[in-house]
């Protein structure tokens, strides 16, 4: 049994404490002046940012192979035996993500090639003979083709900034939505293919999850009596951790094994189809048939909804940089 130097007081919040406790009722911390060594302090990061305690050990099981019922459980209150279920989808999500990432790693050619456009080689002829052709050859919104050429070129060619260029070419028109709009593309162009890819990388994790509660609502409509929204938000959370989970094991395979992201997305999207199948079946008490017509509806509706998102969310992105 381990030994502990008790002390009459908690050495972190002071509260008294007696022989018996082992640790402070008030604060948590155990009641030992023992010194603290490299194991164990090792343990304790491990466990206070990631929570990798026994809760995670007894969640493992039941999320992968029994869905819903560390929904259930929390609903009905049991929240100690399992994981906190946002720190559950912290964990799960990082892992996603990282590998996600790993698996779209910038290529050499991604780190020469400069934003979404080719690069465009001009003489300094046809450069001139761009410039000077009259403002009615410059129709496009928010830039002409001729204007988008000589703008390639000037990035590829100088060192001018994005208002450089912007005032070289005379692309001022006055209108606040062009000339933003404008801005922006020469800015993105500016930019290598890796350095936006990189960009928009991290921005999709944040974007997903601010849909989780979206998710939630839409499982509050179709399910309107079975519960208050928090029922559905867990339930919701859940349901995106199983799905970053397989996603997570894909990237990594995919990562060993050439073009099985090819076969491994639709796998993952069935399997995911099947395990919301059951979780809607014993959270809400519904029939396989009812569950399985909801699932459906709810996953065309989700697709859209996510795809309108992700777009959005990526034009805000861009527009920011």
């Amino acid at each position: 049994m381990k030994k502990r130097r008790k002390h009459k007081s908690c050495l972190n919040c002071g509260e008294l404490l007696n022989q018996k406790h082992n640790y402070c009722p008030n604060c948590g911390q155990e009641n030992t002046d023992n010194q603290v060594s490299l194991g164990l302090l090792l343990r304790e990061v491990t466990s206070n940012f990631l929570s990798l305690d026994s809760r995670f050990a007894h969640t493992f099981k039941p999320f992968l192979f029994n869905p819903g019922k560390i929904t259930n459980a929390f609903i009905e209150g049991k929240r100690v035996y399992f994981a906190n279920p946002i720190r559950w989808y912290l964990v799960i999500s990082i892992f996603h993500f990282f590998f996600m990432s790993k698996m779209f790693e910038p290529t050499v050619k991604d780190k020469k090639q400069r934003g979404f456009s080719a690069e465009v080689e001009l003489s300094d002829t046809k450069f001139d003979s761009l410039y000077n052709l009259p403002d009615s050859a410059h129709t496009g919104w928010p830039l002409s083709n001729p204007r988008q050429k000589m703008v390639n070129h000037l990035i590829e060619t100088t060192n001018l900034d994005a208002a450089g260029i912007i005032d070289s070419l005379k692309i001022i028109t006055g209108s606040w939505a062009n000339d933003f709009a404008v801005n922006k593309i020469v800015k993105i162009n500016q930019e290598t293919t890796a350095s936006l890819n990189e960009y928009l990388m991290r921005q999709i994790p944040l974007i997903i999850f601010f849909i989780l509660p979206v998710y939630a609502f839409l499982l509050k409509l179709f399910f309107w009596r079975k519960g208050l929204y928090i029922t559905h938000l867990i339930h919701s959370i859940h349901l995106h951790s199983f799905l970053f989970f397989i996603l997570g094991w894909m990237w990594v395979v995919s990562l060993l094994i050439k073009d099985f992201k090819d076969y491994g997305g639709p796998i993952c999207m069935i399997l995911t189809f099947v395990y919301a199948v059951i979780s809607f079946r014993k959270v809400y008490g519904i029939k396989i048939g009812w569950s399985i017509f909801r699932a459906t509806m709810l996953g065309f509706i989700y697709t859209f909804f996510v795809s309108f998102v992700l777009l959005i969310g990526i034009l805000i992105s861009l527009a920011m940089i």
